[in-house]
Order: C-alpha cells, then structure tokens, then sequence
C-alpha cells in the first residue's frame, strides 16, 4: 500500500503541472454540434460572435480553440478544425489585440463545469439546463 504522502506529493506536483499548464491560457473554447460554449477564461463579445459565425459556415461540428498568451501577442491553438477553417479563425482572432482579450469580463453566468474548466462537464451541465 502507497504511502499517504507518497499520494499527497504526487497530487501536489500533479495540480501543480496542470495551474502552470493552464497558466498563459486567455480562454478555451468548445465546440460541439456547431454550438461554441465558453469552458474556461474571458473573451470579448465580439470576438465570439466572430467565432460562432466562423463555425457555423463552416459547418465545424467538434473543436477545441484555445487563445494563449505569449510575450507580446496572442495566438490560437486549434484541434479538430480544417485548414481553412483554421485559417478563417485566425483571421477573426487577429483584429484583436492582446489587451482587449486580457481585459475581457468574465461569462456572468457559468456552470460548474465552466468554473472547473472541464469541457464535458460543462456541455453536460449547459444541455441539461436546456432540457
């Protein structure tokens, strides 16, 4: 049997890794049967009116689209999008500076897996409050 603070070391590190890895994120975004649903950070209205038209011409049904940090700009790691369509979001995300992502507010009414940050959870939570 491991011992209990072999357990509270690894839990530690293992929270630790994930608050740094998630550290210089601005926002994540799902995407799921062509509804996008803010998971986790701030963006500004505009910018996710711009993604959800994006997606709904381009028929993207499942993605994730992140906007992370960088020294002096942001940028957008995508999974689950087309080239083009990958393009198109970035073009979107590219009239908007740095500053006014940082200084977006936050959703004012989030679910708990909003909160979380866990995407499953958070669609499970957001369709079961449309049902």
């Amino acid at each position: 049997m491991l011992d209990p603070i072999v357990i509270l070391v690894v839990l530690l590190v293992a929270v630790g890794a994930y608050v740094l890895w998630r550290a210089n994120e601005i926002f994540c975004l799902s995407v799921r049967d062509g509804r996008v649903l803010v998971v986790r950070g701030r963006i500004p209205p505009a910018l996710l009116h711009g993604i959800e038209d994006v997606v709904r011409r381009t028929g993207t049904r499942r993605a994730t689209i992140r906007a992370v940090a960088g020294q002096h700009h942001a940028r957008l790691v995508l999974s689950g999008t087309d080239d083009g369509t990958a393009q198109r979001l970035r073009n979107v995300f590219g009239t908007h500076p740095i500053q006014k992502l940082r200084g977006a507010k936050l959703p004012e009414a989030r679910n708990l897996g909003q909160v979380l940050g866990i995407a499953w959870l958070a669609w499970l939570l957001v369709d079961r409050g449309r049902g």
